[in-house]
């Protein structure tokens, strides 16, 4: 029988009962997923993760193999204050933290480690989700979306997360391999008992600092039509955040202004899930508007530009 001449008949089917959220999400993680994006991703991880792994190694395992003195540690023992250790890839601080008997000096060393991939947390998505939604504003996708049965709230989480899965390639991933390797290379087995903790303070860690930049990037994407752009302002406009945060503080001699720097806010904001107290001058009530606030204000930009889509059937 000719396709004009059944008419429309009611489906009598199974429907499918799973969330969309998740092919969504994969669909869009999967597409930006490219060669330049793997070797940008190992070129970020090269430092810190890399220079961390390699010198957990050596003052651990690698000090009894190789034959390598081991440093004697910081004089005061390891950071308890979040920002207290003004080098921290020095192995007297790194060796200090390891040989931690409390979680807390234990811990440091994976707030630590986050801390100093701000770079990579926002290089990497800003690069590979750029047109996040600037292509499907671009092309005129959303229309589609909405026009079939997907809503607006699976639509804009499948972008947040697939911003967050970047992010989290280069903050969450290496730094749980990072404890990893300090609980198989290291001599004291109740080291694992003292860190047993870390895998949910990193994981949840993490989600702050994905959390951050997948508010800026899809913000901006919402607003921009070109991709490119959106990296570059993303990138740029960090440096500049860090730079007048710290130009202020200077200027005005109160270091409470640098919590405008995102390394700073979000180093402030996470340092309490590893035990670490905050200084004086960052524990301040005002820490959670850069850290959170403002990302949620972002991510409701987003869902308003994303609800003012007109759909025409």
């Amino acid at each position: 029988m000719p396709v004009f001449e059944q008419g429309y008949r009611p489906y009598k089917g199974a429907l499918e009962r799973r969330s969309p959220l998740w092919p969504m999400l994969w669909t869009n993680v999967r597409t930006r997923l490219r060669w330049w994006v793997w070797v940008l991703a190992a070129v970020l991880l090269f430092y810190p993760h890399l220079v961390w792994g390699v010198m957990v190694f050596v003052l651990t395992a690698g000090s009894s193999l190789l034959g390598i003195p081991t440093p004697a540690g910081l004089a005061g023992g390891p950071p308890t204050v979040a920002y207290a250790a003004r080098n921290p890839l020095n192995p007297d601080a790194i060796f200090s933290m390891l040989q931690s008997e409390s979680a807390a000096g234990a811990l440091a060393l994976y707030w630590t480690v986050l801390e100093q991939s701000m770079l990579a947390n926002v290089v990497l998505p800003a690069v590979a989700c750029g047109g996040i939604l600037a292509n499907d504003r671009t092309t005129r996708a959303m229309e589609f979306y909405f026009a079939r049965p997907v809503g607006r709230v699976h639509y804009l989480l499948s972008k947040l997360l697939a911003v967050a899965c970047f992010s989290a390639l280069v903050t969450t991933l290496p730094t749980l391999l990072i404890w990893g390797e300090t609980v198989a290379f290291h001599s004291d087995s109740s080291f694992l008992l003292r860190t047993w903790m870390a895998p949910f303070s990193i994981v949840l860690a993490g989600a702050v600092y994905a959390f951050w930049i997948a508010s800026v990037v899809t913000a901006l994407s919402s607003l921009l039509r070109r991709p490119v752009l959106v990296g570059v302002i993303t990138i740029f406009g960090t440096f500049l955040l860090q730079f007048l945060a710290f130009l202020v503080a200077e200027t005005t001699q109160d270091r409470s202004w640098r919590m405008l720097d995102p390394k700073y806010a979000l180093g402030g904001w996470t340092a309490p899930l590893f035990g670490l107290d905050l200084p004086e001058w960052l524990a301040t009530p005002w820490l959670a508007l850069p850290a959170v606030g403002a990302p949620a204000l972002l991510v409701l930009l987003v869902w308003r530009r994303v609800r003012a889509v007109e759909v025409s059937t």
